[in-house]
């Protein structure tokens, strides 16, 4: 669905991605993993059209993004969630949501907001609150739905669980999965490996800039250079990758 090739990008004249190419097939659930500085939130960024690109391709079902402006980008159908600064704090979950039903014609706005406090229960009992008084998981909880309100085909998140409790960060990929049910393809940049494998279909892991390793989750949890190297986890967690599928 997104094809990336040859990729060269990064910030000012600092190149972050070197020579990077990679696919995100529809409707997969990938992880972006590897150390902090590998590249993972440079190349949503460039999928994005926000960060500088010197030089490859990148395209959504063969039509070239590298060149647009990130608005004529997000009316392709890519809706990028950012790890912060992604909702309004001093306006209410309703007032957040109402700004995003705008992208919507009007007749459509009021059944796609009882469809999103289905998918969201918790926005609605929140609704009136101020968002910026929203514990973390539910305030991840409405940038993602936000997101959701402009019916993307793919999604990009940039550590949907930083900060959050194991338990919270849990119900963040389970909607997750949910959205995925109905379509959508997600990409999901995340620190902690562990978490994430448990739920996606597909990783990617990033080194430098370059591509380290590709392959399923499960292809993931089971290579040890890849476990050791790149996602820090410790030897003793890698005997067949089953202590790393337990629930938190």
């Amino acid at each position: 669905m997104i094809k990336v090739d040859s990729l060269t990008a990064g910030y000012g004249k600092l190149e972050i991605l070197q020579d990077l190419s990679l696919a995100f097939a529809e409707g997969q659930f990938s992880a972006l993993l590897g150390p902090n500085g590998s590249g993972k939130s440079t190349l949503m960024k460039a999928i994005m059209g926000i960060n500088n690109i010197f030089g490859g391709s990148i395209q959504l079902d063969g039509r070239e993004l590298v060149g647009l402006r990130t608005e004529d980008i997000s009316k392709l159908g890519i809706a990028y969630v950012p790890q912060r600064e992604n909702i309004f704090n001093e306006m209410t979950v309703l007032e957040n949501l109402q700004l995003g039903l705008r992208i919507l014609p009007r007749e459509q706005r009021q059944e796609a907001l009882e469809e999103l406090l289905k998918l969201f229960p918790i926005l609605g009992r929140r609704k009136s609150q101020k968002s910026g008084l929203l514990s973390g998981g539910e305030h991840q909880m409405l940038a993602i739905a936000i997101a959701w309100l402009g019916r993307p085909s793919i999604m990009l998140l940039d550590e949907p669980s930083a900060g959050l409790a194991p338990a919270i960060a849990g119900d963040v990929f389970r909607v997750l999965q949910d959205l995925r049910r109905q379509g959508i393809t997600l990409v999901v940049v995340e620190q902690n490996a562990r978490r994430v494998l448990q739920y996606c279909d597909y990783a990617f892991v990033l080194r430098e800039g370059s591509l380290a390793f590709e392959g399923s989750a499960e292809d993931c949890l089971n290579d040890e250079e890849t476990i050791k190297g790149y996602l820090g986890v410790h030897e003793g967690a890698v005997s067949a990758g089953q202590s790393l599928r337990d629930p938190d």
